[in-house]
């Protein structure tokens, strides 16, 4: 990678309005669903079409001002399944209420949009007291584990609906569900397929929109031999899409919640407001460490959680929806050409238009359509944390100690939050039972940073003790990458004439002989950072003891796992070489830890 710079990347505006149709095309059948699923515990046949409503408005202000406010780029945010699924869980509390259910659905959907502003607010106090940061700290099986509780609970809702249609419509309802998912796992695949083939890039992200269509026509055809389903399981109608229904300011309506409100709502809202900022911040800090991943750069997680909280705060006044960001509307983007903010800006007004234009389109739509997106969306949750975890686990992989228990952590939150039902009971296991493991002695880690070869300006790092999740990022990979950033500035000043580029690479040394102790997300956290380095034109080697010498060592048994043999040198259990030597030759490890 050429200079380092603090500026952003040029905008390419060809590629970034490319991106931002991509992205429409893929991810407003999201907008659509997931608006239903807010709305789907409220009586009516409008019941969905409002929440549909809401699902746009909340896309096109939130994406917006979101993108604008936030630090880390190309970042696509939006209504997403967690948030959605526990304002849903309050609608239906509410609706339980017999005070609230006497004032309506209007006082209702206001009562939700308090809980999201109150979410707002606890993501701006989160990140005005740098807790992005702490989430770093919080081991990768734990996030994993939610992750995929919370994918669980949303399948399990939509599989509710699905069974009442089925006794209501036979097994047709299945027909169409099975027909709809199946289109998307053979649109990904042929997109796969085109890419490997024909080095045609079809954006994968498109087959939420192919799902939708397909139900949708499975459905349609469905009617033609057979008699209509009851109208829970119908379209999703006009009603409730006039953005004319839409007064968020209402002296009346907030005169008549004051008045009507009971203390019971008033406690529900306060309490899933909490849970809606908590798990909202933990999903824009995954979606954070997602975007560095692909674009190599440092996101501002405590910035983006203050923009976040901000337009929460606005979107909650306003009585929509909470808006998130999202790792697979993000991670379309970016493979789709996106580097700025504008391709958020532009997509939230290409969803304005589309969806303005075709509203009656959208009134078209069979609710099991909405019902096989969510299902989708929600099997696409379970990420590749998740199947890393449960690949090694169930395999010969050593250490056994480190992969089995990040296995069990990884089954506690998922078994807490799918017993539960409350993403952060799950959490709280987690983290309590991550604590537990990170625990035994020793529990400190000690880095020596110091320069190596005066020639080469070589970096070397001698890391001691524990390598674990709650240090590596705050104690090896940010003061290591702002060494880099400074040893590369110097070499630009005493090069004035030459690129970076054109400069031997710089070569960074951590010596990890002295790590007695380590975990899943420490190794991942170490193979990042070597990308990290390679984006600054950085060299990064891991010294790690010989196998024959000492082959319980948790480096030599656990990195090969996560970084590629050629960024292991391998030295004597004793007497390996002093910092100040030069960069090493690396010595790919003997089977069986390659």
């Amino acid at each position: 990678m050429p200079r380092v710079t603090t500026s952003g990347p040029r905008v390419r505006w060809g590629s970034e309005a490319l991106a931002a149709l991509v992205v429409t095309l893929g991810c407003t059948t999201e907008y659509i669903a997931l608006g239903a699923q807010a709305t789907s515990p409220l009586p009516g046949p409008q019941a969905a079409a409002l929440g549909i409503l809401l699902g746009i408005l909340t896309a096109v202000i939130g994406i917006a001002l979101a993108a604008l406010g936030a630090g880390t780029r190309p970042m696509i945010s939006g209504p997403r399944v967690a948030s959605t699924l526990f304002l849903s869980n309050l609608v239906g509390a509410l609706v339980a209420d017999p005070a609230m259910a006497a004032l309506g659905i209007r006082p209702i959907l206001a009562l939700a949009g308090v809980a999201v502003l109150i979410s707002g607010l606890m993501q701006m106090v989160i990140g005005l007291r740098h807790g992005g940061s702490f989430v770093r700290k919080v081991p990768a099986p734990v996030l994993s584990g939610l992750i995929f509780g919370v994918a669980g609970l949303a399948l399990a809702d939509q599989v509710n609906f699905l069974v009442r249609c089925t006794l209501d419509w036979d097994v047709v309802t299945l027909v169409i569900a099975g027909l709809g998912i199946a289109s998307h796992f053979a649109w990904r695949t042929f997109a796969q397929y085109v890419s490997r083939k024909r080095k045609l890039a079809l954006p994968s992200g498109l087959s939420l929109f192919v799902a939708m269509l397909v139900a949708a026509g499975a459905y349609y055809l469905a009617l033609r031999v057979l008699p209509a389903p009851s109208p829970a399981c119908r379209l999703i109608g006009v009603a409730g899409l006039d953005f004319a229904n839409w007064r968020p300011v209402d002296t009346g309506l907030w005169l008549d919640l004051l008045h009507g409100v009971s203390l019971h709502a008033l406690m529900l809202t306060i309490g899933y407001g909490l849970v809606i900022g908590f798990v909202s911040s933990l999903d824009t800090v995954i979606a954070v460490s997602s975007i560095e991943s692909l674009t190599l750069r440092r996101g501002t997680v405590d910035r983006d959680l203050l923009a976040f909280g901000a337009v929460n705060t606005l979107l909650g006044a306003l009585a929509l929806l909470p808006n998130v960001g999202s790792v697979t509307r993000s991670n379309m983007a970016i493979t789709s050409g996106a580097q700025t903010r504008w391709t958020a800006v532009m997509h939230a007004v290409l969803v304005c238009v589309a969806l303005t234009a075709g509203v009656g389109l959208v009134a078209m739509l069979p609710k099991l359509a909405v019902a096989v997106v969510v299902i989708i969306m929600s099997l696409d949750m379970i990420d590749e944390g998740a199947r890393t975890i449960t690949r090694h686990a169930f395999s010969d992989a050593r250490p056994r100690r480190l992969f089995g228990a990040a296995m069990w952590l990884f089954a506690l939150e998922l078994i807490a939050t799918l017993a539960s039902g409350q993403p952060l009971v799950g959490f709280g296991v987690g983290a309590v039972f991550g604590a537990l493991v990170a625990w035994p002695t020793p529990r400190r880690l000690t880095v020596t940073i110091a320069a190596g070869n005066a020639r080469d300006g070589s970096l070397v790092a001698t890391l001691s003790g524990a390598l674990l999740a709650y240090n590596v990022d705050s104690s090896v990979v940010e003061p290591l990458l702002a060494q880099v950033d400074e040893a590369n500035a110097a070499r630009e000043r005493a090069h004035p004439d030459i690129p970076l580029a054109a400069l031997a690479p710089l070569p960074v040394v951590l010596d990890l002989a002295g790590v007695v102790r380590t975990d899943l997300t420490a190794c991942r956290a170490l193979a990042q950072f070597a990308q990290f380095c390679a984006a600054r034109h950085a060299d990064v080697r891991f010294r790690v003891p010989a196998a024959n010498a000492s082959a319980s060592h948790p480096m030599t048994q656990a990195l090969p796992h996560f970084v590629p043999a050629s960024r292991l040198h391998v030295v004597p259990a004793a007497g390996y070489p002093a910092a100040s030597d030069a960069m090493p030759e690396s010595r790919p490890l003997a089977p069986p830890y390659s």
